[in-house]
């Protein structure tokens, strides 16, 4: 197993156990934009994939880093999440490891369209 995890390390994860297990820890400041956070994701994936070689990635996708999320306190527009996903899911396709993608996190009514976009977005790039 390998977990990359991006997160507001002034929130998250305060259990210690868990913060030991995450091999590749991705801290996202308060703030943070689209272009920083994909930069990042681009960087992890690009690292992380041809050195661990999955068999299967579970993607637990959250939009609680979404802009005017009252836990995330991140800025990232929903542009932004789709193009998460999306990215995500190029490196799989182009790595040919399966996604299982898990929805999570988001506290605000506009995430559930967002999810929703994002989704059918999936289905139109990828044939799914």
């Amino acid at each position: 197993m390998f977990i990359i995890d991006f997160y507001n390390p002034h929130i998250y994860p305060a259990d210690r156990f868990a913060k030991q297990a995450i091999n590749y820890p991705v801290h996202i400041v308060p703030e943070t934009t689209d272009s920083e956070y994909l930069q990042k994701l681009e960087e992890a994936l690009t690292t992380c994939i041809p050195e661990f070689r999955p068999d299967l990635i579970i993607y637990n996708a959250g939009t609680d880093c979404m802009i005017g999320d009252p836990l995330g306190n991140l800025n990232i527009s929903p542009q932004g999440i789709i193009s998460r996903d999306e990215c995500i899911f190029k490196h799989a396709m182009n790595n040919r490891i399966p996604v299982v993608m898990m929805l999570s996190g988001g506290y605000q009514y506009s995430n559930a369209p967002v999810i929703a976009d994002s989704i059918e977005n999936l289905f139109r790039k990828f044939n799914l």
